[in-house]
């Protein structure tokens, strides 16, 4: 009788161990890709983290060459220029440039990188106005490298004429502030400006 009663029980105890190891191997295997995804998220924390930095230095460094700049706004062409290149310069200034605003445009690409050395500076801009009816224009500004003496980009405003000054101005950083930015970066690179013999420099009327 009590061989009956003792078969069972050791059968139900074997099941029961089983039971107890199979749930310990699938706690096991669910844990593991825990850990694997804890390791992942750890690297992307860290190369978000890299990403981050490098993007604040660059942000700085543009700040600072900004900072350090000198543009050269020339006289603009066109049917009444002096409050757009006015309001040109305003937007400049207001970033932290310096502005030379009484030199005259150089002929050739070799005559803006000699005269950009010399002066240490980074950017030239100019511009043209041109009414397109009797109350629109539009105005087309001209930036050029001071390095590398050649134009690196071209932006058309247009609206009405007395609207247009102001419209330039919020506008202008969106549209050649990138521009602008890289050719201030250029100009500070150590070693970056040079030219071929000294130059007589000729200033224009002030603004």
């Amino acid at each position: 009788m009590l061989s009956h009663v003792f078969v069972p029980a050791r059968r139900f105890w074997l099941a029961f161990i089983a039971l107890v190891w199979l749930a310990g191997s699938a706690q096991f295997a669910s844990a593991a890709p825990k850990r694997g995804k804890t390791h992942a998220k750890g690297k992307s924390s860290k190369a978000s983290a890299k990403t981050s930095a490098k993007g604040k230095a660059k942000a700085e460094a543009e700040m600072a060459a900004l900072a350090a700049a000198k543009v050269a706004v020339f006289a603009f062409d066109g049917e009444d220029p002096y409050s757009i290149r006015a309001h040109v310069i305003k937007a400049l200034t207001d970033r932290g440039m310096r502005v030379e605003a009484g030199l005259r445009s150089p002929d050739t690409a070799e005559q803006f990188r000699d005269m950009g050395a010399a002066l240490e500076l980074a950017v030239y801009i100019h511009g043209r106005i041109k009414e397109t009816t009797q109350d629109h224009a539009t105005a087309t500004l001209v930036v050029r490298s001071a390095v590398t003496g050649r134009r690196t980009a071209t932006a058309t405003f247009n609206g009405y004429r007395r609207g247009l000054p102001f419209d330039v101005e919020e506008q202008l950083w969106d549209r050649v502030g990138r521009a602008v930015t890289q050719a201030c970066l250029e100009a500070a690179k150590p070693g970056a400006r040079h030219h071929n013999a000294p130059m007589r420099i000729e200033a224009g009327t002030p603004l």
